[in-house]
């Protein structure tokens, strides 16, 4: 079974005005479910739909849909259960929620700790931990192949990668690529999961939830190394070749210095 009508929920956001280039390649029939007051402009292959976000609205947007893809930002993930009711009240076949790991951007966006304007890194807990990330062409890719083998992906959780690595690693190939040395600040995950708590307390809940979603990505629990998780990792079901650090690694610099 192959599903080809999506409807995709937050596809102006961060991840999804990202992820969306890449569903264009594909054979993929899509639609793009935005607020009512949402000004956003999509590419003409994409259908646009406009919602208030209630359970009739959404209801009505999801009907003929086989699946409906969530990209809804942290911010607004308490919309995503009216979603999930709309969708299964329009009888959509599939629901992709928005989990998508921790490293959705690049490696240049805060979380892993880079920082690309003054050229220093925060290693947390030295740096040593292993984390596997996705590329957001990985993640777009991925979508794709999960919704072109539909019954075997079907309530599974599915994990797949661009790499499993380290800060560490990391760096050596942004010294290399730059040809400079790079700051090193050490810090504490235990300090960093703190203050994520504290700025959520305050109703910060973007940069709480950041720091939060740091500190879990490279603090020493390694809680984020997918190597051994159940059912394994599924590139090779899914077609998805594993990529490289050091690439990724250029071509981010390639394009940030053609954006200066």
């Amino acid at each position: 079974m192959s599903l080809e009508n999506i409807a995709i929920v937050g596809a102006s956001g961060n991840l999804g005005a990202l992820v969306l280039p890449v569903l264009l390649k594909s054979k993929l029939s899509l639609t793009a479910v935005i607020r009512e007051t949402s000004s956003a402009k999509f590419p003409g292959s994409v259908k646009i739909v406009k919602s208030d976000f209630k359970l009739g609205s959404l209801t009505e947007a999801f009907k003929g849909q086989d699946a409906v893809i969530s990209m809804l930002p942290i911010t607004a993930l308490g919309d995503q259960g009216v979603v999930i009711e709309a969708a299964i009240a329009a009888g959509v076949k599939r629901f992709i929620p928005s989990e998508y790991g921790s490293d959705s951007t690049t490696f240049f966006q805060g979380l892993t700790g880079f920082d690309l304007t003054t050229k220093t890194v925060t290693l947390v807990d030295g740096g040593k931990t292993r984390f596997t990330a996705s590329t957001v062409a990985q993640i777009g890719r991925a979508l794709i192949a999960v919704l072109s083998h539909a019954t075997e992906t079907a309530n599974r959780v599915v994990f797949v990668e661009s790499f499993t690595t380290t800060q560490l690693e990391v760096l050596t190939a942004v010294e290399e690529a730059t040809g400079e040395k790079w700051k090193v600040v050490d810090a504490n995950s235990k300090d960093i999961r703190a203050e994520g708590f504290k700025k959520m307390e305050e109703g910060n809940i973007l940069e709480g939830g950041a720091a939060l979603i740091q500190a879990a990505v490279l603090g020493k629990e390694a809680l984020e190394d997918h190597t051994h998780v159940k059912g394994g990792i599924w590139n090779d079901r899914l077609g998805l070749k594993q990529e490289s650090v050091e690439e990724e690694v250029k071509r981010i610099l390639q394009t940030a210095t053609a954006k200066q």
